[in-house]
């Protein structure tokens, strides 16, 4: 490790990158630029997440700059929360700050940060997103829609929420001590119930390149945030069991009244609706199901969260985390 950084700093930063190779140096300039103006000892962790481009020669060319710098490289692409994961169990500051690699987090909002937590008043400080102007449509639609589920199926308010906040200590040992392997940084980070402050700011254009989330990856990600912290899909199939039971009594009843009666039923189009309906509705709790099946099934199996392909600076193997990677490479 670097000699010039104390062995606890005050802060540590995590930056997940996944194919930014063009906006990369830009962003680590305003990035260090900050940092040396808010903190008397810090460090930086960028883990690069499986980037398909030329993220990882470009962060190696930034090594010799920052003596603070730090990279980590996965073997392929894990996910941000992988990515996340990884930086979490590698800093050792005394409050942890994570950020996105694009510019859309601004650095400058790092020393109001810093503030609330060195006054005591926050564990977790919070920022949120004061508008998505710079956003498409698009991705405020799924913003929204995301948002709107998470709320209603877990209670959580993620409203605004990002990824970009501040961490005491103490809230990183805790995030580290859950046992899960599938996890929801942002997620967990609100379910702790630690001390949080929100502060809001406006999201910046990126530096370069497009966003890499796509409407399949924010659903994924949507699925595996729902079915960790609640399990209310599951309640509203048992309640559609319930009322699909009371139909079908009904039109029991129907039936035996126009046999009596020497009714005949009325046509097959609403037989047909009511199939169709009841049919839909029985894949849609297998599907269901089936989520919960494979999140259980994903944590059973035991495999790491990850696999580092390489760390620069090479540091000398000493936690139980990274004896297990270095086995399983």
């Amino acid at each position: 490790m670097n000699s010039t950084i104390p062995a606890t700093p005050e802060l540590s930063v995590i930056v997940p990158a996944f194919n930014e190779a063009e906006g990369l140096a830009a962003f680590l300039a305003q990035l260090f630029g900050v940092l040396a103006t808010c903190s008397d000892s810090y460090e930086v962790w960028v883990v690069d997440d499986g980037s398909r481009d030329a993220t990882w020669e470009r962060l190696r060319g930034e090594l010799a700059r920052y003596p603070q710098l730090h990279g980590l490289r996965f073997t392929r692409n894990f996910g941000k929360e992988a990515a996340i994961l990884a930086g979490l169990r590698q800093v050792r500051g005394r409050a942890v700050v994570v950020m996105d690699s694009d510019g859309q987090h601004p650095p400058s909002l790092l020393p109001q940060m810093l503030d609330l937590w060195r006054s005591g008043k926050a564990q977790i400080v919070a920022a949120q997103k004061a508008n998505r102007d710079t956003d498409s449509w698009l991705a405020r639609l799924n913003a929204r829609l995301f948002n709107g589920l998470m709320h209603t199926l877990t209670g959580l308010d993620l409203e605004g929420a990002s990824d970009f906040r501040l961490l005491d200590r103490r809230v990183v040992d805790t995030l580290l001590a859950f046992p899960e392997k599938i996890r929801f940084f942002r997620g967990m980070t609100v379910w702790t119930g630690f001390t949080t402050v929100p502060l809001a700011f406006d999201v910046a254009p990126r530096i370069a390149g497009s966003s890499q989330w796509s409407t399949a990856q924010l659903m994924r990600l949507a699925v595996t945030a729902i079915t960790s912290y609640s399990a209310k899909p599951l309640s509203i199939v048992f309640r559609l069991g319930l009322f699909g039971m009371l139909a079908a009594f009904l039109l029991l009843l129907q039936a035996v009244y126009s046999w009596f009666t020497h009714v005949a039923v009325s046509g097959w189009t609403s037989m047909t609706v009511v199939v169709l309906f009841f049919g839909s509705a029985n894949l849609l709790g297998i599907g269901i199901l089936g989520a919960y099946l494979a999140q259980i099934f994903d944590e059973i199996k035991g495999r790491p969260e990850f696999l580092v392909g390489e760390i620069l600076p090479a540091p000398a193997i000493t936690t139980q985390h990274d004896i297990t990677a270095s086995k399983t490479i």
